[in-house]
């Protein structure tokens, strides 16, 4: 048996001292990089475990994981033992500090380095790296660890935190399949993991019953877009009703449209909806498969049924001006979403959409290639002007007070749904 060692980046690298608007966030907590603008005591925050390293880690228990270490814990590991191999998982904004943990891990007599996650997509990483592992890796660890196949992937609990003015609640996360072959030109996951793996009901099953066990606010379901393969989406749905699960899922506008108050009653408590834009003509350039009425629909179908709204919205493409998306912001924060991942359009390495723009790409530091940085020469609007631009919308968007009085509403309703669920008992 081989031993094996996986770490991310480390903390060090994962904090940003300096976001959007000038405040700091961890990349690590999903609302708090989409709020980062808001003063801190404002900014909403989910704390999310490394997904990645847990799939692995449950599939193949033999190997070590690091999660979010420090730069003095991973070294120490390195000299701690005498790996076969140490696999790095990182994104595209984490890749030159992979590099380094590479070197490191070279450099304390380590012969096969894996690089794993999205940031094997950057160019250039051959000569640092033994094997680079496109889509989830779970199959290619388990055959190099016990030199036999994996059978299935099961599902590992996952559990993090949800919290807002210092009041906070657990949530768990759930895929019900992973990958995604739409092909919308600016996601680098038809490229990593094009082949859309669902995992068997039966071996989520046991994670839903620790959320159950966890009292959870609410599973959040990290699926690329729920509901496109629908009865796998429908089975999991039943799973989560029968277990009296709130959840959130990552889905299309058009694959929910209509069916909001019956998902309402199998206690769905929101979606993540991709905006992207309120423009037709750059939701058709980057292939998105919808268009702007039927998305606003949604949203408004979701908060009239009560139901949490969030969105992403990309901002800067390339017949955007400054004024431009001051209008559309303006609209956007007047739907009333619950909040809502405001970024700039970054072609990704290895997307559509870097074919088509890699001659105007001009930011050779892929550290600043996180959705929060302008890397490209737009016609419009130079770097300072976009992210002060994004810094304003995240504001303007995210209205902390708007949070609160949703949250308290949300408190009230399961109040009354649990002694309504008692008296039906009785």
């Amino acid at each position: 048996m081989k031993k094996v060692l996986l770490a991310t980046a480390p903390k060090e690298a994962l904090v940003e001292p300096n976001g959007i608007g000038g405040n700091w966030y961890d990349r690590t907590d999903t609302y708090m990089a989409w709020t980062c603008a808001v003063d801190l005591p404002d900014r909403l925050s989910v704390t999310c475990p490394a997904t990645g390293l847990r799939f692995l880690k449950h599939n193949v228990p033999d190997v070590e994981i690091l999660e979010y270490p420090t730069w003095s814990q991973y070294r120490a590991a390195l000299q701690a033992e005498k790996w076969d191999m140490v696999g790095l998982s990182f994104y595209t904004w984490s890749t030159p500090v992979a590099i380094e943990m590479a070197k490191a891990a070279r450099e304390a007599g380590v012969r096969e380095i894996w690089g794993g996650n999205y940031g094997v997509l950057s160019p250039g990483l051959d000569r640092y790296f033994t094997n680079l592992v496109k889509g989830a890796g779970e199959f290619a660890l388990h055959q190099y660890v016990y030199g036999e196949p994996l059978p299935r992937v099961r599902h590992p609990a996952m559990l993090g935190e949800s919290s807002f003015r210092a009041v906070g609640s657990p949530v768990g996360y759930l895929y019900s399949k992973r990958g995604c072959n739409i092909g919308c030109t600016f996601c680098s996951t038809p490229i990593f993991n094009p082949k859309e793996e669902a995992i068997y009901m039966e071996d989520m099953y046991a994670a839903l019953d620790e959320y159950r066990d966890a009292k959870v606010a609410h599973v959040i379901i990290y699926d690329e877009s729920f509901f496109l393969t629908n009865h796998l989406a429908e089975q999991v749905v039943d799973a989560l009703a029968e277990r009296e699960l709130p959840w959130i899922c990552l889905t299309r506008a058009d694959l929910i449209k209509g069916r909001i108050p019956e998902l309402t009653d199998r206690y769905m408590d929101g979606a993540i909806i991709g905006i992207e834009s309120y423009r037709d003509k750059n939701v058709a350039d980057v292939k998105k498969r919808d268009d702007v009425y039927n998305v606003r629909q949604t949203v408004r179908e979701l908060i009239a049924n009560g139901r949490r709204a969030l969105g992403t919205f990309m901002v800067g493409f390339a017949d955007d001006t400054v004024e431009d998306m001051r209008f559309d912001i303006e609209q956007l924060a007047a739907e009333g979403l619950f909040a809502c991942q405001l970024t700039l359009l970054t072609p990704f390495h290895g997307t559509r959409l870097y074919r088509q723009m890699e001659h105007l790409v001009d930011e050779p530091d892929l550290s600043k290639h996180d959705l929060y940085n302008l890397v490209w020469k737009h016609p419009h609007m130079d770097r300072s002007e976009a992210r002060e631009l994004l810094a304003w919308a995240q504001r303007k968007v995210n209205d902390p007070d708007r949070v609160a009085a949703k949250i308290k509403q949300e408190m009230k309703e399961k109040v009354r749904r649990r002694f309504a669920d008692r008296g039906a008992g009785a």
